[in-house]
């Protein structure tokens, strides 16, 4: 306990590091008086711990307060203001921190800058990492290994894996984690086969016992690569499968087509009722039109999670595009009475430092006019080519896209900007926070041929890359 007659430097920073497990700002705020009524403010430790704990209590302002007086600094005082800044999405500013870290005299170490790189593994923010990397190159950091798994995640979740992939095999020596993240990276962005290639390599290079984390990669691997072999063999390895191990394999056994093995499958593992398996199945449903089969998983669904707005998004989906309309108006009236609150579609892209956000059928945005232009002779360019919009079980679409004329949809909106912000030939890179749906994966196969440009959408489950007519997920998704 803090003696508050004569409290010591030691106390007080313990107190205080307590109050942000608790996130109790309001007593945070008390020990922080006491700091400044008997002069234990100026001492390091009591510094930093109070500006750890405003910015766990989300208060970047009364850090940088902090932060502003504080008469010394330590290495711990600039990694937790660059992780503030970071967190809040000041990216500029967070790298900006870090050059005057160095120029105050205090070289970041490996664990200070793989505290935030992770923060810029995001497609809005794939300029900050590179500028990250080539900062600790420039500057001649030490690239641990742990640095460097850092810096390599940070390129595989921000939509550049060739760089990862350089990264890698430039490290001199390797561990599971440095493995497992090209494993994971070559299968999120479509590149299956390698992905085996991967994980076989790490066997034969490490030689120790695969933990169940870097086996859920192989089963993600084997998913990007359809090889159904192979993760059997691997999922027959698992000492102690989780549910996401029984999902992946289901996923596996559905993308596939062999429905009736993942139906023994599911029955066999006794996990009916898992939602995670549930979603497993209904992505082999979207891809191999098993409309039937698809109805009855999400009933299953809504059954599973009642208060769950995505699986009757779904049902009402699957309702429209069997042309059910008066079931359709059911179940919105239905989400209306529950009060549930589906999730809105958006997607984003950043060019110039600036980070552009659409919705469905957006015209908020000062281009919108030539967005929409752009993606109308697009389209007229391609129906007369033959091409014709995809509209059957669209499970991922929610209802406002599914209302919203095709080229209202928010990455095509993101997409189009992008054509018309950038030179010719440049990537374009779009996230979204929802599955892209049918018809804008098929589109957007289109826009990459008829405009010569690769297109880069990531959405929660994996990237899209766009190239010549063709998707890196060859179209299982």
């Amino acid at each position: 306990m803090v003696d508050f007659n004569s409290p010591d430097h030691v106390a007080l920073a313990t107190a205080i590091s307590a109050c942000t497990m608790l996130k109790s700002l309001q007593q945070g705020r008390k020990f922080h008086d006491i700091a400044m009524k008997y002069g234990l403010y100026s001492h390091i430790l009591v510094s930093n711990s109070l500006l750890k704990m405003y910015i766990d209590c989300e208060r970047i302002q009364d850090a940088r307060e902090v932060f502003g007086r504080m008469v010394s600094k330590n290495i711990i005082s600039w990694t937790e203001m660059i992780r503030g800044n970071v967190k809040k999405g000041r990216f500029n500013e967070g790298l900006k921190l870090l050059r005057h870290m160095n120029g105050d005299g205090i070289t970041p170490d490996s664990r200070s800058v793989s505290t935030v790189l992770p923060t810029w593994a995001r497609m809005a923010a794939h300029k900050h990492g590179k500028d990250i990397h080539a900062y600790l190159l420039r500057n001649r950091i030490d690239l641990n290994i742990t640095l460097q798994n850092a810096v390599m995640d940070m390129y595989v979740k921000s939509g550049f894996i060739e760089l990862a992939s350089r990264v890698f095999t430039g490290m001199k020596e390797r561990d599971v984690v440095s493995w497992t993240v090209m494993t994971i990276g070559y299968s999120l962005h479509g590149q299956g086969e390698l992905a085996v290639e991967s994980f076989q390599k790490m066997e034969e290079e490490l030689r120790i016992e695969i933990d169940q984390f870097p086996e859920a990669a192989a089963l993600l691997a084997c998913n990007a690569a359809l090889m159904v072999d192979k993760g059997r063999l691997y999922f027959d390895r698992i000492k102690e499968p989780k549910v996401g191990h029984y999902a992946l394999m289901v996923s596996l056994l559905a993308r596939a087509g062999l429905f009736d093995e993942a139906r023994i499958f599911i029955e066999e593992q006794g996990i009916e009722r898992q939602a995670e398996v549930l979603k497993a199945l209904l992505d082999g449903c979207r891809i191999h039109q098993q409309g039937k089969l698809g109805k009855q998983v999400i009933n299953q669904l809504c059954n599973l999670e009642p208060l769950n707005a995505d699986n009757y998004i779904l049902l009402s989906n699957w309702y429209a595009n069997n042309d059910k309309w008066d079931k359709v108006d059911e179940i919105q009236q239905s989400i209306r009475d529950m009060g549930l609150k589906p999730k809105k579609a958006y997607s984003w892209i950043e060019l110039k430092n600036k980070v552009h956000v659409f919705g469905t059928g957006d015209v908020s945005h000062p281009r919108s006019e030539r967005i929409y232009w752009e993606l109308k002779c697009l389209m007229n360019e391609m129906e007369g080519k033959g091409y014709k919009p995809i509209t059957a079980f669209n499970l991922h679409d929610v209802d406002e896209e599914r209302e919203c004329i095709q080229i209202g949809h928010s990455e095509l909106l993101a997409i189009s900007f992008g054509l018309i912000s950038t030179q010719t030939g440049t990537t374009i890179r779009v996230t979204k926070n929802l599955n892209v749906c049918c018809s804008c994966h098929d589109f957007s196969k289109f826009i990459s041929k008829m405009v010569n440009r690769e297109i880069v959408l990531k959405d929660p489950n994996r990237f899209h890359h766009f190239k010549n007519g063709s998707c890196s997920c060859r179209d299982f998704w």
